[in-house]
């Protein structure tokens, strides 16, 4: 069978059943489709010359909210029925777009991203302008809201996949405090 050279998973169920609901004809012309679960998505060299529409497969919020800023994506959840990928996909119906499902506030967005950037606590607190239990209560308020049990996981999550690759691993041990 012929697969897409467009669509980027490690699961391999994953490419076939995208190659066979959509073409890779189709895929190869107008579409780079990602699974965000493929561990070298960051690898991924989207030829900015190209236009072609940037699909991101994806099951959580966290991924959302980590991807949004990244550029033209579009999400469609990973548990989307084929006929609900065919028209997001191809008609454009955002009816199937992936829809959030606890929305974290503009000040909780401002701190994921600092964290997301690997800044230390008190680089954060410095550069918002908030005090230290107001970071920790948007902190555990973001956890609670993703769904993430503590802070450590909240930040192995982060910086797992090769998300956020830095020279010294030290950051994520200082930026966890």
């Amino acid at each position: 069978m012929h697969l897409s050279k467009s669509v980027f998973s490690d699961n391999y169920f994953f490419i076939v059943g995208v190659s066979a609901l959509l073409t890779p004809e189709l895929i190869d012309e107008y579409y780079y489709i990602v699974d965000v679960d493929y561990s070298n998505y960051n690898e991924i060299d989207f030829n900015p010359d190209e236009n072609k529409r940037v699909i991101a497969f994806i099951s959580n919020d966290f991924d959302y909210y980590y991807l949004k800023d990244m550029g033209d994506i579009s999400f469609i959840d990973k548990g989307s029925k084929p006929s609900e990928i065919l028209s997001f996909i191809i008609v454009n119906d955002s009816r199937y777009k992936y829809r959030v499902k606890h929305h974290l506030s503009s000040r909780e967005c401002e701190i994921l991203s600092c964290m997301q950037e690997g800044m230390a606590v008190p680089d954060i607190l410095e550069k918002l302008g908030v005090k230290m239990k107001t970071f920790y209560a948007h902190r555990r308020n973001i956890m609670l809201k993703l769904k993430i049990d503590n802070r450590i996981s909240l930040y192995s999550k982060m910086f797992s996949n090769d998300r956020s690759r830095k020279e010294d691993d030290a950051f994520i041990y200082e930026s966890a405090l």
